[in-house]
């Protein structure tokens, strides 16, 4: 059809980064960049692809596993507000933070925590086909969250009948941090309706690690140390985790219809059954009086959530296509934390109920030979019932807060010249909660020689504050207390105006590909005005975290990407990144970006059926305080795995991460040391 002819003489016009995979760039094709399917090569912006085959080399089990092997993607621990915060982590990508990161599955929200602490141990890496990575701002076409870049995780398309049985064992070298792994796939054509089934069980045992304490007795209100409050000063030890005790199983299906030859109708349902538990450190309200700080706590979670949503693609004629996506999904977290030293109430703070809500609706119209526009709308409400907004500590009754998004959107593909092409787009938002915003994005893939590409690409972002950080009240975070900005409780005795974060992207890249060796340079410069970050006040039980807008932040970086063929058995690849981050306003750093992370990765065939690989990864220091007077060492972590195709139906693979057994900081999450694993994939 005369579309997709166009949308492939539209690409093809330059190399951009796929070094994760050593997949032919020519057969590359994504649409999270600019919401039509195009060849990699014709997109501006910063993009990685994580095929299924990457995905099974690694034997990851889950996002966490994929995430923790790609430069300039960083987890962040602690931010979320409960004692359990070590052992939760989000991502962040070239410094942006974590709640600048937005995590779609199938191009759909999903309702959960903010900064979506829980989801890299939530989604099977099984159900995946692909991973779509757009580094830098997407707000033009995604809106708010997106202002550091986009996860689009692809699931598995119905395209034959197969299915696929993977079970997986790993534990580290003492028999702590146990995962029993079992997920299977099965998609197939019967009747003319297409369907696809895939569920999981992912069970984990603890990883802990004994922590000394010294119990604070503190009036909840004011702070003030109670000290003949016969809990103030107890001291001891106790057992602290960094990888919960978890059971956690997906199921979900999908099927799929042709109305007739120019109509498509799509459903999905996904259910998700979630339990955690672990013991932390935190605070607890003491049946005698007074809260208790720095002190064991058990923590119990009962998550589910439910996602149904409805799709239609549509013809309308050569020229005109169309896509509408109804969708709802449904969150129900219950969190228990209990003192273990002493008798005191229940907390259920921490429960929620989370809605998302949203209709989607893209148009896709080929205005002639050198263009293809795409426009859209989108209407989200996103409401959240939690009693962790509610301003009084002790209560569990939940507060309910609502938000809608309205927005439309127009993005112009065009061909300039036979080796130049240009991609603009615009979008307008209005927020319930927060100032309309109206963001821009250009960008230029020129073909400069028969194997060097130039491409440059300008984006603006835009996020609005979310829940948290607003309106949180914990009576636990690291050393003391958090509140959202508008909160005034206690120490924290004035409200905070919390404006939304508005950034610039500059970035420019080279690329070169030669018969065995491709080679691309970045540069990057992000400049966030109003940037949300945590800020401390106060000493001892008076501490509190709230968050607030630093005025100016400017963020600037290089990624070197390299993947080199040695030939018909094996391959290397690198990739570095470079941040350089600066708070304009106290000329500080920002804290838990590391200034420079690697990768190098060799694969290896030993047989046609025997697959080897091995991997580095170094992480550099990183500040963890806003004064940048404490930083975390570096480190580098060496992984090994090996395939065995028995046949076509059976694949045997094992591995090592961590092989020695390298130790992290606590602040990074501390790992569980060396990490050993085998397990068996069937295809049928």
């Amino acid at each position: 059809m005369k579309n997709l002819v166009l949308l492939s003489t539209i690409a093809s016009l330059a190399l951009i980064q796929n070094s994760f995979a050593n997949t032919a760039l020519e057969e590359v094709m994504v649409t999270t960049a600019t919401k039509t399917e195009k060849n990699i090569e014709g997109v501006s912006a910063s993009v990685i692809v994580i095929s299924q085959k990457d995905i099974e080399k690694i034997a990851a089990s889950t996002l966490k596993d994929v995430f923790e092997k790609i430069p300039s993607i960083n987890a962040q621990f602690g931010r979320f507000p409960h004692p359990s915060s070590a052992s939760k982590a989000s991502v962040s990508i070239r410094g942006a933070g974590a709640n600048g990161t937005l995590i779609l599955v199938d191009g759909k929200r999903l309702s959960g925590e903010t900064e979506g602490p829980y989801e890299l141990n939530r989604i099977p890496a099984s159900m995946i086909e692909r991973i779509e990575i757009v580094k830098g701002s997407m707000s033009t076409l995604y809106g708010s969250d997106a202002i550091g870049g986009v996860i689009n995780i692809i699931t598995k398309k119905i395209d034959k009948n197969s299915s696929t049985i993977d079970i997986k064992y790993g534990q580290n070298g003492h028999s702590e941090a146990k995962e029993k792994n079992i997920n299977f796939t099965t998609r197939g054509i019967k009747d003319e309706v297409r369907y696809k089934l895939f569920g999981s069980i992912i069970d984990t045992s603890p990883y802990n690690k004994n922590k000394s304490y010294s119990q604070v007795a503190t009036n909840p209100t004011t702070g003030a140390i109670l000290a003949s409050n016969p809990q103030n000063g107890i001291i001891g030890t106790n057992n602290v985790t960094y990888t919960d005790e978890s059971n956690v199983k997906n199921i979900g299906a999908r099927v799929e219809k042709d109305l007739n030859d120019k109509v498509t109708l799509g459903v999905d349902l996904n259910y998700l059954d979630e339990n955690r538990e672990g013991t932390y450190l935190g605070s607890a309200q003491f049946s005698g009086g007074g809260l208790i700080q720095n002190t064991p706590v058990n923590s119990e979670d009962n998550n589910k959530r439910f996602d149904l949503s409805s799709d239609l693609k549509y013809q309308i004629n050569d020229d005109l296509s169309g896509q509408t996506k109804v969708y709802r999904s449904y969150y129900k977290k219950r969190n228990e934390t209990t003192p273990i030293n002493f008798t005191g109430p229940v907390n259920k703070k921490f429960s929620a109920n989370v809605t998302i809500d949203t209709l989607e609706s893209n148009l896709t119209y080929i205005l002639n030979d050198s263009n293809i526009i795409t426009s859209g709308l989108e209407y989200r409400k996103e409401t959240r019932d939690s009693s962790a907004i509610n301003p009084v500590p002790s209560s569990s009754e939940f507060i309910t807060k609502v938000v809608k998004y309205k927005s439309l959107f127009i993005q112009d593909e065009m061909v300039l010249t036979d080796t130049l092409n240009a991609t603009m787009g615009a979008r307008y938002d209005h927020i319930s909660n927060a100032d309309n915003k109206a963001t821009l994005q250009a960008g230029l893939v020129q073909k400069l020689a028969v194997n060097t590409n130039l491409r440059v690409n300008y984006a603006q972002g835009y996020r609005a504050p979310d829940i948290a950080e607003l309106y949180v009240v914990s009576p636990s975070y690291k050393d003391g207390k958090r509140f959202g900005s508008d909160v005034i409780y206690g120490p924290k005795t004035t409200a905070y105006d919390l404006k939304p974060e508005q950034s610039q992207t500059f970035e420019v890249a080279v690329s070169n590909r030669l018969e065995k060796l491709f080679s691309e340079l970045v540069l990057f410069n992000t400049k966030i005005d109003d940037k949300i970050e945590l800020a401390s006040y106060g000493t001892g039980a008076a501490k509190y975290y709230t968050s607030e807008n630093l005025d100016k932040v400017d963020i600037k970086g290089i990624e070197l990407n390299l993947d080199y063929t040695i030939n018909d058995n094996s391959n290397l690849d690198f990739n570095l990144t470079y941040l350089n981050t600066k708070d304009e306003s106290t000329n500080k750093e920002l804290i838990f970006t590391p200034d420079l992370s690697a990768s190098l990765g060799f694969n290896y065939k030993i047989l046609p059926n025997v697959a080897t690989n091995i991997s580095l990864r170094y992480i550099g220091e990183q500040y963890s305080d806003s004064q940048n007077s404490t930083t975390t060492d570096p480190y580098t972590l060496v992984d090994l795995g090996i395939n065995y195709d028995v046949n076509k139906t059976l694949t045997l693979y094992s591995g090592i991460d961590n092989i020695f057994d390298k130790k992290i900081e606590e602040e990074l999450g501390t790992n569980v040391g060396a990490y050993y694993f085998a397990g068996a994939r069937i295809n049928f």
